[in-house]
């Protein structure tokens, strides 16, 4: 048993008065995202090889294209221009293997298509030896198709890292039109989208509603700039960043309440022998005034350990 304190009911009530003004800021910020367009890609030229098999060619403008002997300051440099390449030319791309030198320092590096390399799964690797032969492949297809689409980056001294050779054509087809929504770097939870989670997280709402209600708010999914799987990535992110400090950060919280110039609001808790909470009880002034009139009000909570 608890004592409950009233300070959730004069919530409700702020809350209540404050809901208008919220929810105006909440719809003000997401649709901020609407006006993000994603790129209007054209459908890619197709050729075919003397084998018989499509070639795909991204159509972009040519401002986007890497060029041969072309110079970066940066690694990162070369990396955001490539994406930029793919995010208009229809395919997403990803870092692939470097050299190094004996003092470590990068001699080359390969960004390729993110269907490069072999489909083929490798072995099974774990961390722990004890368990490997326990351990289980993770039942997933892969988008990997030997593309042969990539930049060679080779490091050129002071003037940073300089293209050596840059391969176009593709063998998987590429996104166009409304596809191209589905990229992951058309894909991001943006802050506003992260404060609408929690904020649905608070009021019990899970990651899949939330984005239900972020695509009725936007107007169409094509809208929201992220998928389901994002905003429930971004759900689970959360919570393993809590991970088992949610009664620490109550805690805290209330610690940093009883500082504060709201003096009548007290708080006490126990632990056990090995730390863990198991009890606690707070009270401000509204409920000291309750506890004056009415005397003792015990409360339980019936949605305990129902939310899982």
């Amino acid at each position: 048993p608890h004592v409950e304190s009233s300070d959730s009911e004069q919530s409700y009530k702020d809350s209540d008065s404050e809901t208008s003004e919220s929810d105006e800021d909440v719809e003000e910020e997401i649709n901020i995202d609407v006006e993000r367009e994603y790129p209007k890609v054209s459908a890619p030229k197709v050729f075919i090889s003397p084998s018989g098999a499509k070639i795909y060619t991204p159509s972009c403008d040519d401002i986007y294209k890497p060029q041969t002997n072309q110079h970066f300051p940066t690694l990162e440099d070369a990396f955001l221009f490539y994406r930029e390449y793919g995010r208009q030319g229809g395919f997403d791309v990803r870092k692939s293997g470097q050299k190094s030198d004996r003092r470590g320092n990068v001699v080359s590096k390969v960004m390729q298509c993110n269907c490069g390399g072999n489909p083929t799964p490798g072995k099974l690797k774990s961390k722990d030896d004890m368990v490997a032969e326990s351990s289980q492949d993770r039942r997933t297809t892969s988008r990997r198709c030997l593309c042969e689409a990539r930049i060679v980056l080779k490091a050129a001294g002071q003037r940073g890292f300089v293209v050596m050779s840059f391969v176009e054509e593709h063998n998987p087809a590429l996104a166009f039109g409304a596809e191209s929504m589905f990229l992951r770097c058309n894909r991001n939870v943006s802050k506003s989208h992260q404060n609408f989670i929690m904020d649905c997280s608070r009021a019990k709402i899970g990651a899949t509603r939330a984005y239900n209600l972020a695509k009725e708010m936007v107007g169409s999914y094509e809208n929201v700039g992220a998928t389901c799987s994002d905003f429930k990535n971004f759900a689970r992110d959360v919570k393993l960043g809590i991970g088992e400090h949610d009664a620490c950060l109550i805690l805290d919280k209330f610690k940093t309440r009883s500082k504060s110039k709201d003096n009548k609001f007290f708080f006490d808790y126990k632990i056990d022998s090995e730390g863990h909470l198991t009890g606690l009880f707070w009270t401000d002034e509204i409920g000291q005034a309750n506890y004056e009139v009415f005397g003792d009000i015990v409360s339980f909570d019936p949605t305990f350990r129902t939310n899982k």
